[in-house]
């Protein structure tokens, strides 16, 4: 059992196929979601739930302390998750590759303990992930390198998980938590130069009149993977985000040739 979508995508590269893996919040907003009956049922019933922690999936947090430690996988108690660009604070992890390979090779581990008959097997697919995300890694950070000079705007901190890495410096509009976004920030951005403003799917009216505001282009990302089809494994996760944001960044002039 996976709290969001993306954990999933990362749990699937370590699991056998004997293993399925289930999305306990889906259509809902993690940081509000309460487990119905029928879910609580299967969280007692499952091998291991995977999740971020209170910061984000606060009211899940309430079930995830009645199951046993050896149960239950949070993910945002490892102290190796690299965070640079990105608030220390913020819980969306898996938008950096390092950092999807590092909770992989955790959920490796800990099925390992559960199932020991399979731990290399685990072990060896964490290996090989960890491998495919290094390059992938390279690659994302590559083809954002470029846009450094460009004004980014983000409706939340969640951003500088995906873009930090590369150098590319986001102006978060709030702390991800659900709240307004806040009249001292829209001043301080007033005036900021051409630039793109990228907030969460399905895309709407607020976040485009807040990018007009502020004159700047928008464009809507998939954070959670909603729009993926049922097949998709976590690089597509991360190339359609490229994807979907140089929508937007390639329709900025480049500074350089100014």
């Amino acid at each position: 059992m996976v709290s969001v979508r993306p954990l999933a995508l990362i749990a699937r590269e370590i699991t056998s196929e004997d293993i399925p893996v289930r999305v306990l919040i889906e259509g809902a907003d993690p940081h509000h979601y309460a487990p119905t009956v029928s879910d609580r049922a299967a969280l007692e019933r499952s091998l291991l739930l995977v999740w971020l922690g209170p910061q984000m999936e606060g009211v899940l947090a309430k079930q995830a302390a009645l199951l046993p430690a050896d149960q239950q996988l949070q993910l945002l108690d490892i102290e190796a998750l690299e965070f640079e660009g990105a608030s220390v604070t913020d819980p969306h992890l898996w938008l950096r590759p390092r950092n999807a390979a590092i909770a992989a090779a955790q959920i490796a581990e800990r099925l390992a303990r559960l199932r020991p008959q399979q731990a290399e097997f685990y072990k060896t697919r964490a290996r090989e992930f960890s491998s495919s995300m290094a390059s992938l890694q390279k690659v994302l950070d590559r083809a954002l390198y470029g846009y450094r000079q460009v004004p980014i705007v983000v409706t939340h901190d969640a951003y500088g998980h995906f873009f930090g890495s590369a150098g590319v410096k986001t102006h978060a509009l709030g702390d991800g938590s659900g709240g307004g976004h806040g009249a001292k920030a829209m001043l301080e951005l007033s005036g900021i130069g051409d630039g793109c403003l990228f907030g969460d799917m399905p895309a709407n009216d607020r976040d485009q009149q807040l990018a007009e505001n502020l004159g700047l282009r928008y464009a809507a990302l998939d954070l959670l993977g909603d729009q993926l089809g049922e097949d998709a494994n976590y690089r597509d996760l991360i190339e359609s985000l490229l994807t979907q944001a140089r929508t937007c960044l390639s329709q900025v002039p480049d500074r350089n040739k100014e």
